[in-house]
């Protein structure tokens, strides 16, 4: 009883009326004619199986199968459900290939562009530290030239000529 009960909101467990006894055909008997059952309703043929029509079972899993199957088929298949030919599939086929390869060549020439322009900055800003190096090294130079030795003892005075004289010859062999 339990599993009646579960099963009786589906159509294919619902109670339908009890099959029709068949008489036996007279010769005067029509197509169309009515008859009483055990029951006491009166039933036309046509009624009969109007009824049974309505009570179609409703699609199974196999049907939802045989339908996605069919629209998962859907690309080998025109508006119309004709079958596409090979040539046109194959078209079809190449004209993508070409819209993915124009898009990677794009794709390249932009990652190209951007890797110059990030090589141009690079160098801009290794120029613009070397310039900063010049700059702190001749500041360094200038104070180096400017010392005043007058009041140095004799190794101190000595330390100095040389550092002099070395920024000399650096500055000789960088500008000749």
């Amino acid at each position: 009883m339990h599993c009646y009960i579960e099963f009786e909101k589906y159509p294919k467990w619902q109670t339908r009326p009890l099959p029709q006894k068949k008489q036996k055909k007279t010769s005067d008997a029509s197509p169309g004619t009515t008859s009483n059952d055990e029951d006491g309703t009166v039933c036309t043929d046509a009624v009969c199986t109007d009824a049974l029509e309505e009570e179609k079972r409703p699609h199974g899993a196999k049907n939802e199968k045989k339908e996605r199957l069919r629209k998962g088929k859907a690309s080998v298949f025109d508006a119309n459900g004709c079958k596409l030919s090979l040539e046109s599939v194959w078209a079809q086929k190449i004209e993508k290939d070409d819209i993915k390869e124009a898009t990677k060549i794009a794709r390249y020439a932009r990652a190209f562009e951007l890797q110059e322009k990030q090589i141009a900055l690079q160098e801009r800003e290794d120029a613009r530290k070397e310039r900063k190096d010049a700059r702190k090294q001749f500041e360094l130079d200038e104070k180096i030239m400017l010392i005043d030795t007058s009041h140095m003892n004799a190794a101190q005075k000595q330390f100095c000529m040389d550092k002099q004289d070395e920024i000399i010859t650096r500055h000789h062999n960088t500008s000749g």
